[in-house]
């Protein structure tokens, strides 16, 4: 990797801009995080009106799409609908996006619908609620502008409750004789009716009313008879329908352009981050400066990149010093990069650590097939893998999990046939010549298989001492390397084997390996003592943190019995197969539905256990790989190398993705 320092005239700032980003093989870093505050220009404010116009435009562009989304013709297909899909384009329709889409004319056109359809429902939800208060007075046959007080009378409309109401009429006949009461509807809580009654004896009637909860009912600004107006309103509504259903045919119109408001939207982002970035530089009135990283393979074509602008660009690159912290750029063989999947979940390695990807990369594997265990099912992942990579436009990293997933399938395959599971058949229903291939029975052998569980952790922990060794000889700490892990190289083994001898009773003829796991664990022992804290000058405090790091040895123990869980999950992936094979067979003896049933069952319960058991597939061997295995030589805390180029949401390029 290599430290670049570009300093050019103020005039060439744009097209150095466009023509890097083009490139994408430099990584801007921030001046104004490395220089002391007092050293840089004021630069910022020239950038906030860009920026906001910028984000403006951005956030028109979101309006339109969340606009547009609901307006969208169903997708097709299952997966369609639970995988995000990617819009396979060519570069050159990315950068002439904005020529082929008048988009100012289509944000003022949504922005219009958005707005009407919002007052047509407004409108709707206000009709639908007259209406339903309009429907009790349907009885009533007088216009509603005739309920007025004369010059003589009064009349109203109102409610009660109606289990008073058999009361209130009697009291009011009983009161107010000169008064007239015609009941118009009711339901279980209200009766409503119309009161007349001669002006004169108001106080009285109003008395009454209060006593009784009554309730006036008013509709102002309607003149007609009930059912007149509940007409005028149904045609009204069924108007204000048709005005929503072309409002809403336009809007399916403006959803055929989505790709192309994508496509729009990751431009306009790309063209902030190219506005935003310029933040990150020195400036004087007349120059500029920024600082990134490149590859030191990329160094001579970001130069030549930068020379076809200008030959008055001074272009220096400088190597990483011990305080810098340079980006990090995962380069592993074409096979191994699935496998980077899980090394970025953790982190990445420090610049000059050592990529754990290749390391990893066969224990996971061999992890997730054991995890899974069956034959029938690493063949289904296999295939499944393989169509869903072909056929779904993603990302590369998705594509690339999908290859990790293939590689899983293989090795389930071979673990399935090693312990007799294909599609979780008992091993006595299996044909002779697939029982033949069987190496171990977990259910009836399960001490053999838990042996063989903790083995294979604890070569998988040895390996990561071994890599630890290794990082100190790459670093040319030799003595290290030799006392530090030699020793728990000599020392663990041994252990582990009069460990075994131990459990095993000791019974019987000593073997002919025991003295000599005697003498690895004794020399082992001493040298830890001796040299696990020989930094230290002090031979009692050298001797008493040796001591501890040989108590530190038994984490190994615990560390190992965390692969039991491999035996555990691939049991699980196991008996739960069964027991849809058996249920299967089960409905095999309903008469008529017997065999499509079994089918459904068989083929929705062994992918539902497909689904459930990848998943533990996945986490287990990961996390074995993060907590057991990577802490025995691996820190992390390193920075992605993020090149400045075209990042997009939605997209996926035709050949290379950078940008311009």
């Amino acid at each position: 990797m290599k430290k670049v320092y570009l300093i050019a005239h103020d005039s060439l700032r744009s097209q150095l801009i466009d023509s890097l980003h083009e490139q994408g093989l430099l990584h801007i870093t921030n001046l104004r995080e490395e220089m002391p505050e007092q050293e840089l220009p004021q630069a910022e404010a020239e950038y906030e009106s860009a920026l906001r116009e910028a984000d403006l435009a951005i956030s028109k562009a979101e309006f339109v799409l969340n606009f547009l989304v609901g307006f969208e013709e169903e997708k097709k297909g299952f997966l369609a609908g639970m995988i995000k899909e990617k819009i396979v384009v060519e570069k050159e329709r990315f950068y002439r996006i904005k020529e082929k889409v008048d988009f100012e004319e289509v944000y003022r056109e949504c922005e219009e619908l958005d707005v009407k359809l919002t007052s047509i429902d407004n409108r709707l939800s206000h009709l639908s609620q007259l209406r339903a208060s309009l429907e009790p007075w349907l009885p009533l046959r007088i216009r509603f502008d005739e309920v007025k007080e004369t010059r003589r009378t009064v009349l109203f409309l109102g409610e009660v409750s109606t289990p008073g109401f058999a009361k209130f009429r009697s009291e009011l006949a009983e009161e107010v004789p000169e008064s007239s009461l015609e009941e118009i509807s009711r339901d279980f809580r209200f009766t409503r009716f119309l009161l007349i009654f001669l002006k004169e004896r108001s106080e009285e009637v109003q008395g009454l009313l209060q006593r009784h909860g009554f309730r006036q009912v008013t509709f102002p600004g309607l003149e007609a008879t009930p059912r007149s107006e509940i007409e005028a309103v149904d045609k009204e509504c069924a108007r204000l329908e048709r005005e929503r259903e072309e409002t809403i045919g336009r809007a399916r119109e403006l959803s055929h352009l989505k790709p192309d408001l994508l496509i729009l939207r990751d431009f306009l982002e790309d063209r902030r981050k190219k506005i935003e970035v310029q933040a990150n530089f020195a400036r004087t009135r007349e120059v500029f400066m920024l600082e990134g990283w490149t590859r030191e393979t990329d160094a001579p074509a970001v130069r030549d990149r930068a020379m076809v602008i200008s030959r008055e660009v001074d272009v220096t690159f400088v190597d990483p010093t011990e305080e810098d912290r340079p980006p990090i750029i995962l380069e592993n063989k074409k096979w191994l990069k699935p496998f980077e999947i899980v090394t970025r979940l953790y982190g990445l390695p420090r610049y000059g650590e050592l990529d754990p990807t290749p390391h990893l990369a066969l224990f996971f594997t061999v992890f997730f097939g054991i995890c899974v265990g069956d034959v029938g099912y690493g063949l289904l992942l296999i295939l499944l893998s393989w169509w869903l990579r072909r056929k779904l436009p993603v990302s590369e990293t998705v594509k690339r999990f999908f290859v990790l997933l293939i590689y899983g399938g293989f090795a389930a395959m071979v673990a399935g046939a090693l312990t007799g599971s294909w599609f979780c058949v008992p091993t006595e229903s299996l044909p002779p010549i697939l029982a033949r291939m069987m190496v171990v029975e977990p259910l009836k052998e399960p001490i053999i298989y838990l042996i063989f569980c903790f083995a294979l952790g604890f070569l998988h922990l040895l390996f990561g001492v071994v890599l630890e060794a290794y990082e100190y000889v790459k670093q040319s700490r030799w003595m290290d390397a030799i006392f530090k892990e030699g020793s728990k190289l000599i020392f663990l083994p041994g252990a582990a084997l009069l460990i075994v001898r131990l459990l095993s009773g000791g019974k019987g003829e000593p073997p002919v390996w025991l003295p000599v796991a005697k003498w690895m664990a004794i020399v082992g022992a001493v040298l830890i003592v001796l040299f696990h804290n020989r930094e230290n000058k002090n031979i009692l405090a050298r001797i008493g943190g040796g001591i501890y790091g040989l108590y530190g040895m038994t984490s190994f123990i615990g560390d190992t019995i965390s692969y039991c869980r491999l035996m555990a999950l691939g049991l699980a992936t196991f008996l739960i197969g069964w027991a849809i094979n058996i249920m299967g067979q089960l409905t095999l003896s309903i008469p008529y539905v017997g065999f499509v049933g079994m089918i459904v069952i068989l083929v929705v319960g062994h992918l539902f256990n497909l689904a459930i058991n990848l998943i533990s597939a996945f986490v287990h061997p990961a996390r074995l790989q993060y907590v057991e295995f990577f802490t025995k030589f691996f820190e992390g805390g390193g920075r992605k190398f993020q090149p400045f180029a075209i990042e997009t949401k939605n997209l996926v390029f035709r050949g290379s993705a950078t940008g311009r």
